[in-house]
């Protein structure tokens, strides 16, 4: 993500949410006007961040990660390793901690429109020069299938919105200190193939760029699908002084999980109830919390794209509550090949709980 998008989403005002009505005044609503309310509705729950406990536990668990390492003396610093199964909404987290670090390194009053600038120096023809690059404390990157040492250097250069070619003038670190960076997202990091040689020589280069930002009290977070089994969790350089946070969906086998799930449900519902006047208290987290478990298998795309389709549809058809048909009429969720299987590495020693869906181990020890 190019840190000018980031920063603009950072300081996004938030969206207005469509006015709520009494059931007399969705009573008498046309089916026209009950369409063009649910377009309202609609919009609003597409920009709409659903938050959870376990988001919320897992964003303060890193923060706490990145104040230790900004206030630690000289020396090898976490990382932090954030795997799961797909579409478990990894990356949404990381997004929203990304933004409220940029925000507290800008401060409250960001401008959407344009990034503020920094001042340092940088050495031209033997000498020190002032210059003014944009304020970047978040660099958030995607890795590309097969991403090279020239092709992440690129990557960098890209966020900050130079062209590719100065990837090959400037050093990445000396970029990174310019703009001010205190934390390193690297998404995707099961592009990497490891198997092959430029993989390898891509992971030693992230290895390198880890610990020279580890000098400067910077933060590195990686995140990636199914890294349990993937060849990287192997390597002690980034075991050897990782916090592994795996995320797991949403689940049902305890009762500490059920009620996990039960609380996001209430969560969600909370959100979507101002909108159906027709809606009964414990209308999701107690009347449809397993069917609707067993249409998404607890994966938080899934749920959160059932629960905006269940309440438009609720809306257009007048019924003004999500009911088991509207459930069922969203199509389930397929599991993936890897869930299906089960596929996770054992770890001997029981992980830290965070949530019943979140655990922690830290230094090499990995989760499933």
């Amino acid at each position: 993500m190019k840190a000018s998008r980031l920063h603009a989403q950072a300081y996004a005002p938030p969206l207005t949410p469509p006015p709520t009505l009494t059931r007399a005044e969705a009573g008498a609503m046309s089916e026209a006007k009950r369409r063009e309310y649910a377009r309202e509705v609609r919009r609003y729950l597409n920009g709409h961040y659903f938050d959870s406990e376990r988001d919320r536990r897992i964003r303060q668990v890193l923060n706490d990660l990145i104040e230790d390492n900004a206030q630690m003396l000289t020396g090898t610093r976490e990382v932090a390793l954030l795997t799961g199964f797909n579409v478990l909404g990894k990356s949404t987290v990381l997004y929203q901690l990304s933004y409220a670090v940029h925000r507290h390194h800008v401060g409250p009053d960001g401008d959407p429109e344009r990034m503020a600038r920094r001042t340092t120096t940088r050495r031209f023809g033997g000498r020190d020069q002032e210059i003014h690059p944009t304020h970047a404390p978040v660099l958030f990157l995607s890795l590309e299938a097969a991403t090279t040492v020239t092709r992440f250097n690129e990557l960098v250069v890209e966020a900050f919105d130079m062209d590719k070619s100065t990837a090959k003038k400037a050093f990445t670190l000396d970029l990174v200190l310019e703009h001010g960076v205190r934390l390193l997202v690297i998404d995707d990091l099961h592009q990497l193939i490891l198997t092959e040689r430029l993989g390898r020589y891509a992971l030693d280069h992230l290895k390198a760029i880890v610990t020279a930002l580890g000098e400067y009290g910077i933060t590195v977070i990686f995140s990636g699908a199914n890294l349990h089994a993937h060849d990287v969790m192997s390597d002690p350089q980034i075991t050897g002084r990782a916090y592994a946070i795996t995320v797991a969906p949403y689940g049902s086998d305890t009762r500490d999980q059920v009620l996990a799930w039960q609380r996001f449900l209430k969560e969600s519902g909370d959100v979507i109830a101002p909108f159906l006047p027709a809606a009964e208290p414990g209308m999701l987290h107690n009347d449809l919390p397993g069917l609707i478990l067993e249409r998404t298998h607890g994966r938080m795309q899934a749920i959160v794209t059932l629960l905006r389709q269940a309440t438009v549809a609720a809306i257009v058809d007048g019924t003004w509550a999500v009911t088991e048909e509207h459930v069922l009429a969203v199509p389930a969720s397929k599991l993936t090949i890897d869930e299906l299987a089960k596929k996770a590495d054992k770890a001997a020693a029981k992980p830290t709980q965070l949530h019943p869906t979140v655990s922690v181990t830290q230094h090499g020890q990995v989760t499933g």
